[in-house]
């Protein structure tokens, strides 16, 4: 009898063996994986980089699985009796899901509602095989004969306790149905996991108990097609970081004169699909006898003219420098090497316009970039023939300083307001140059920024 007490111990730890190391492990990984998992930049990818992430996400999980186990089984010993071994493959598939939870909470993706609900459903099923094998362990031939006799009877659970965790699971599934119409994705798939704990645990479907000699066997052939599954997934994650991403990165010639200083390319000229030109002609100077400036109407000067991309220190693209036809919003143009890009839109004014016509210009634009990162923006009026130039100072575009932005968000239309200084340095400007200025971070490449239009306030 003694010998059958010691290999049902051994094979068939108790449940708290498992319940807090699976803890553990979660909370241990996942903080682990959101600071050594950042999200790439977006059209970064090539296809091989693109797998190579996918799987240094998984060892950097894998990693930091094996190290949680670990500690918790080293720190609660005393109260862990189950091998290290099968604790690891026992909760590997609640783990394994944490990296591409991390990627789309990231991406503000609406998948992630469905992590949740799976990480918890793998938890909650592995907790309860290991339930059955602590209840079989817990019952001796002795006990066994005492539950078959004739004057035990197992007292009903109160009406009380039956209801509450019912209560607990209704609510809990329609504050995630109101979280996911509110758009709190996050809260939503918290709420979502609560309420499956549940119906899984209670749920009369036959498990099969861990047994030691078995499942260290099995278990590594058993997680490898989930990990494979959950590898795929978060390598369709990353597709929207790759190079051939809906957009067409500009690969500039290389000439000979495009060499200095260690260049491959000396700048990019991004011109639009031709367009009608009309003659712009601007409103008459302020008289000093008007009370209001509501007696003119305001003037637009739709945008229809040239975008530059140059890396520091230069100040503009040199003389070899491509020309290409396409869409500031769709193009991706980058630096080949770690100097920032610049961006700037140019719009040549046929009639020059006097300094005194106007109190201030509102820039209409619109946002299609999806990175983080703040984006600024500056104009400058510029007089070609005498060389002066004007700055009507620096505007953060506001979309941009989202702090979640969704690789699905729409482009955002947006209209910034620019002043005209008290004091003029020139009396007319016959050009407007509009300065993208990007982020530290986001730098490297240009933003997906188009100007729609000038609207001159009288």
């Amino acid at each position: 009898m003694g010998s059958v007490d010691l290999v049902a111990e051994e094979t068939s730890p108790s449940t708290v063996s498992l319940a807090m190391p699976l803890i553990g492990s979660l909370f241990q990984t996942a903080g682990v994986v959101w600071l050594l998992c950042p999200t790439p930049l977006h059209s970064s990818l090539t296809l091989p980089h693109l797998i190579a992430t996918a799987l240094l996400f998984l060892l950097i999980t894998m990693t930091a699985h094996l190290f949680a186990v670990w500690s918790n089984h080293r720190i609660f010993r005393e109260h862990i009796d189950a091998p290290f071994r099968l604790l690891v493959f026992a909760i590997w598939p609640s783990v394994v899901w944490l990296p591409l939870l991390v990627l789309l909470i990231r991406e503000n993706s609406v998948w992630m509602v469905l992590l949740p609900p799976l990480i918890t459903a793998s938890a909650v099923f592995a907790l309860k095989r290991w339930s059955l094998a602590s209840r079989n362990s817990a019952i001796t031939p002795r006990d066994a004969g005492a539950i078959s006799t004739l004057f035990h009877i197992q007292r009903p659970p109160s009406l009380l306790r039956v209801i509450t965790p019912a209560i607990i699971t209704s609510i809990a599934f329609q504050a995630a149905a109101t979280e996911l119409t509110l758009g709190n994705l996050l809260t939503a798939g918290s709420l979502l996991a609560a309420s499956t704990v549940f119906p899984i645990w209670t749920y009369p479907i036959k498990l099969r108990p861990f047994v030691l000699n078995q499942d260290t066997r099995s278990s590594g052939r058993s997680v490898a097609p989930l990990t494979l599954t959950v590898f795929l997934l978060i390598a369709i994650a990353l597709l929207p970081y790759s190079i051939s991403n809906n957009r067409t990165p500009v690969s500039p010639k290389k000439t000979a004169g495009s060499l200095a200083h260690g260049d491959s390319y000396s700048g990019v000229i991004l011109i639009l699909p031709p367009k009608p030109h009309h003659e712009i002609v601007g409103p008459p100077p302020l008289a000093s006898t008007q009370f209001s400036s509501s007696r003119n109407k305001p003037m637009i000067i739709p945008f229809d003219g040239v975008y530059w991309y140059f890396r520091q220190p230069d100040q503009h693209p040199r003389a070899d420098a491509p020309i290409v036809r396409g869409d500031p919003t769709k193009k991706t143009i980058r630096s080949t090497d770690t100097r920032p890009l610049s961006m700037e839109a140019h719009q040549h004014l046929v009639t020059p316009i006097k300094m005194s016509c106007c109190r201030a210009i509102h820039l209409a634009i619109q946002n299609a970039d999806n990175r983080p990162g703040a984006i600024f923006v500056e104009i400058l009026l510029k007089n070609t023939t005498s060389k002066a130039t004007q700055s009507l100072g620096d505007l953060v575009i506001p979309s941009s300083e989202d702090q979640n932005i969704s690789l699905t968000r729409p482009p955002i239309n947006e209209t910034l307001s620019f002043p005209f200084p008290t004091r003029n340095r020139m009396r007319q400007f016959d050009e407007i140059t509009v300065v993208i200025k990007p982020a530290r971070e986001r730098s490297l490449a240009g933003a997906h920024i188009a100007i729609q239009n000038f609207k001159l306030i009288p």
